[in-house]
């Protein structure tokens, strides 16, 4: 056994689920005799905090259970905590054999999730990071899953069976936790875009789901996205999909990413239209590959060597996740897949989460990024109050500065291009860097617009810009079926009452002095709740004032709210029509903005 030690790679990883059942994962970590990479007298032994992709502090480790180590003659060897995810042991003559289990319980894209079903799981919530060794490379074996499973992963294969299972290599760290793993039983769709390879997996999809239909949607989205830059940046791709009642997201990763979605969502055989949430299922494929480009290999220089124990901090996060945000349902759009009309509703949708309440009168998109570990990642009640979102915002500059770019003969196409070519393979600095950058490729001067976009906290004035575009953009009330403003938002599943769950600033609820958490259960006197809570308020009309009746932290309470007239704080976007008062020029430059790809229309 010392000799087939000896002949691995310098660390090399043993993962057993034959506990699924108890949502385990069996982790056997081999350690090479001495620790002749660094020289030092003990191994020190650490998991992320985070994973890269989801700025929040996860502390992993806190999933770890039943931490030994021994040599391979069975002697134990002491550990020793230095701190909540690092751990010391000594070296010795003998290889070490570390073994642990990882409880995988959290079904989400983040972290590791494991049942009697299926297992998945991200590197970094499973693999200790071996100090000194990070840029060896690695190895991992995959074994006593049960019988009918498969795997599917883009881990770099050296010796594996039919259904997946044997050996796996990584060149080093970094690269062993940026490869998500899914295994059970699953669908698997294929195609081949711009000469590459694609795989996309479904876990637990409805019997009758389209899978067809949806690999032929996506593959057209993955060419148009290779088509934009130019070249795929890897040899493989594989979409991992899991699939329940309600979930939502995604991270990407350098040839894969892993996708959370409803699996009555997407389409049935028989099915031929596009819905807005299957339309969100492919503006959610199209952003994580993008992010293939930018995120993974374009990328800001806090990220070229990840503090794994620590945040990452960067101001550029509006570029990372808003530029991508804004060309995500583009991309559909591009593809073919979706009407002008329907791209124009999910960009007013995110339109409106950036203007919604007034955090972006507090916060700039450089201070957003910044404080994303510890605001937007962890918001509270107040948080449309106080932030604003790099995704949202972000997206809304990136759609200002590419008309403002087409205008002048340009686009964010030409400059993304650029960038790409630039820094693909280098990192992009902080600072105003990249502003001059974008400057220089698209010959205009946009010092006053980045100024205000990124450091200022005004209005973003895009109206007279889509008019420019042959685009209606019309200001609307948050919401068509009420006459008043209660400025909250008041509802809830409880029969008994309606709670106060946000309170705007400077609007009736708050003037009246409501606050989060506070419990309606009458108003004017009758009985209300979170379900006809919208019911009793519709019948007033703005100026009356309402005398509720309701609990703050157990104790009764009455409020005045004097409704007003409803708050045109939400946009529509319509297409601007050829009879209407509307500049030949402006549908021109539309046609051009919003054109399908060649490939797509043919």
């Amino acid at each position: 056994m010392v000799e087939a030690v000896a002949n691995l790679p310098t660390v090399h990883y043993r993962l057993d689920f034959s506990r699924a059942h108890m949502r385990y994962i069996g982790v056997c970590l081999s350690l090479p005799s001495g620790n002749a990479a660094s020289g030092a007298a003990a191994w020190q032994l650490s998991l992320p905090a985070w994973i890269p992709g989801s700025y929040l502090i996860r502390d992993f480790a806190k999933n770890l259970v039943g931490m030994k180590a021994r040599t391979v003659t069975g002697q134990p060897v002491a550990i020793t905590p230095l701190d909540q995810q690092t751990w010391q042991l000594p070296t010795c003559d003998q290889a070490i054999e570390v073994r642990f289990e990882v409880y995988c319980a959290d079904f989400s894209v983040r972290t590791a999730h494991v049942d009697p079903d299926h297992a998945f799981f991200n590197g970094s919530s499973v693999f200790l990071r071996v100090h000194g060794l990070e840029q060896q490379p690695h190895s991992v074996c995959l074994e006593g899953a049960p019988a009918h499973w498969r795997v599917a992963t883009t881990l770099p294969e050296v010796a594996v069976d039919d259904l997946g299972f044997g050996d796996y290599r990584a060149d080093d760290y970094e690269a062993l936790i940026d490869f998500p793993v899914e295994m059970g039983v699953f669908e698997v769709v294929r195609w081949v875009s711009a000469g590459v390879p694609h795989r996309m997996v479904f876990s637990h999809p409805h019997p009758k789901t389209d899978f067809a239909r949806i690999a032929q949607d996506v593959s057209r989205i993955c060419s148009t996205e290779i088509d934009f830059f130019g070249e795929a940046p890897f040899s493989r791709y594989l979409f991992l999909v899991a699939l329940d009642r309600q979930g939502f997201g995604g991270l990407e990763h350098r040839d894969s990413t892993a996708l959370i979605f409803p699996r009555d969502d997407l389409p049935l055989m028989g099915e031929t239209e596009v819905t807005p949430a299957y339309q969100r299922f492919l503006s959610l494929c199209a952003h994580e590959y993008f992010h293939s480009w930018n995120v993974k290999r374009i990328r800001p220089d806090a990220f070229t060597q990840l503090p794994l124990a620590r945040p990452a901090h960067t101001r550029l996060l509006w570029l990372f996740e808003g530029f991508t945000s804004y060309l995500d349902d583009w991309m559909v759009r591009r593809a073919g897949l979706i009407t002008e009309s329907a791209y124009l509703d999910a960009l007013a949708q995110t339109i409106n989460r950036a203007v919604r309440g007034k955090g972006w009168s507090r916060q700039t998109l450089e201070e957003s990024s910044f404080y994303a570990w510890t605001r937007f990642y962890q918001q509270d009640e107040n948080a449309v109050n106080a932030i604003v979102s790099y995704y949202t915002r972000g997206a809304l500059v990136a759609m200002m500065l590419d008309l403002q770019l087409r205008l002048c003969g340009g686009s964010l196409a030409a400059v993304m291009r650029e960038i790409w070519r630039e820094f693909g393979a280098k990192p992009l600095p902080e600072g105003a860097a990249i502003e001059r950058f974008i400057e220089r490729v698209g010959e205009l001067s946009l010092g006053d617009f980045f100024e205000q976009a990124l450091r200022g906290t005004e209005p973003l004035e895009f109206a007279a810009l889509l008019a420019r575009f042959g685009v209606n953009a019309e200001p609307v009330a948050e919401s068509a079926l009420s006459s008043v403003d209660a400025g909250a938002v008041i509802g809830g599943d409880d029969p008994r009452v309606a709670k106060v769950q946000v309170v705007f600033e400077d609007r009736p609820a708050a003037q009246a002095g409501l606050v989060s958490g506070d419990e309606i259960i009458a108003v004017d006197g009758l009985a209300t709740s979170g379900a006809d809570w919208g019911n009793r308020i519709c019948r007033y009309q703005a100026g009356d004032a309402v005398q509720l009746t309701g609990f703050r932290q157990g104790r009764l309470h009455q409020w005045t709210l004097v409704l007003s007239e409803p708050v045109l704080n939400q946009w529509r976007l319509r297409l601007a029509s050829e009879l209407t008062a509307v500049e030949p020029e402006a549908l021109l430059r539309r046609r051009d903005w919003l054109a399908a790809s060649p490939s797509a229309r043919s």
